[in-house]
């Protein structure tokens, strides 16, 4: 098994000597109407009581605030105890929160991490282009089709930088799979899908797969990254970019199911409308579209479940 240390340093040095290829999908992210900075959790330590409202939630609602969890500016924290959630901050500085507040971040323009839960994104593989780092490229064994990418050589300016950050990333005091979350969420922010996934199927542990189909959840202990609904999202959404929907789809009915088991609606509701999104069957994708509806508007987040029933459209999705 290749542990992340190994695994991040041999994608840096692939960088770096122009050896192993990078994907990119150009204008993945522009479907977002930011792209709005978000700062990555690292941990919720010293206890397990961590709660997060969003400004477009009901006041009064809340999620649990889990590991690889991202928080914007407007997001609350409510913690209590002695309970501290470690941050990485769009900026690549980390913050140790102890107290019930915003995220104290730094605001900047152009941000390592930007926030991608909008329920209504989607990804389509008709015209993919991969950049690349050089010629000879391979790509990573977990994608099915290498050849249906046309390669876009990375150009040195930018190279130096990816490095540069992602070394700043691999330093950050925290566990190792959270490294490798947040590398993995700046290659994809710049684009380097094939890194992105390289990133975090390099886990040793890492649950949602043919192999280990579940993940363990220990919650009086802790979660960790691993046993976070987010790292299977954001690892479906990868799979989904490079048009692999059935490694997508598992890893949105497992981060579903994890959500579940720790009473979080908030990443229930978006793993359902991901995973509806990629319904070949009608009456799949609908009840799919209201399990996203039910749980956003458990949160009071009637924007959102509007747009569900809006994307639902004639499949009798309702909001009650």
């Amino acid at each position: 098994m290749r542990s992340l240390i190994s695994a991040g340093l041999a994608i840096l040095i692939a960088l770096a000597a122009i050896g192993i290829g990078s994907g990119a999908l150009p204008g993945a992210l522009a479907q977002y109407s930011g792209p709005e900075p978000a700062h990555l959790v690292l941990s919720v330590d010293n206890g397990t009581d961590a709660r997060l409202n969003r400004m477009d939630w009901d006041v009064n609602a809340w999620a649990p605030l889990v590991p690889a969890a991202s928080v914007r500016a407007s997001d609350y924290i409510d913690l209590s105890g002695r309970t501290t959630v470690r941050i990485l901050c769009a900026n690549l500085t980390v913050i140790e929160q102890r107290g019930s507040e915003v995220p104290r971040c730094d605001p900047l323009p152009d941000p390592a991490f930007v926030y991608l839960d909008d329920p209504t994104w989607t990804s389509s593989p008709d015209d993919l282009q991969v950049t690349v780092a050089g010629e000879g490229v391979e790509a990573p064994p977990e994608v099915d089709d290498p050849g249906a990418f046309t390669l876009v050589p990375l150009a040195e300016a930018d190279r130096a930088a990816i490095v540069e950050q992602s070394e700043a990333i691999l330093a950050v005091d925290a566990s190792p799979e959270a490294r490798a979350f947040a590398l993995a969420s700046y290659y994809r922010t710049e684009g380097l899908l094939f890194d992105a996934v390289s990133a975090l199927t390099a886990l040793p542990d890492l649950g949602c797969t043919e192999r280990r189909p579940t993940v363990e959840l220990t919650p009086d202990d802790g979660l960790s990254v691993l046993e976070s609904p987010v790292l299977y999202l954001r690892l479906g959404e990868l799979f989904q970019m490079l048009g692999q929907d059935e490694d997508a789809g598992r890893n949105y009915t497992c981060a579903a199911e994890i959500a579940l088991a720790l009473n979080d609606p908030a990443n229930a509701a978006l793993a359902f409308a991901r995973r509806a999104n990629l319904a070949d069957d009608t009456a799949a994708a609908s009840e799919l579209y209201q399990a996203a509806i039910d749980n956003y508007a458990a949160l009071g987040a009637i924007e959102q479940a509007n747009a569900m029933l809006q994307i639902c459209g004639l499949r009798n999705c309702t909001l009650e």
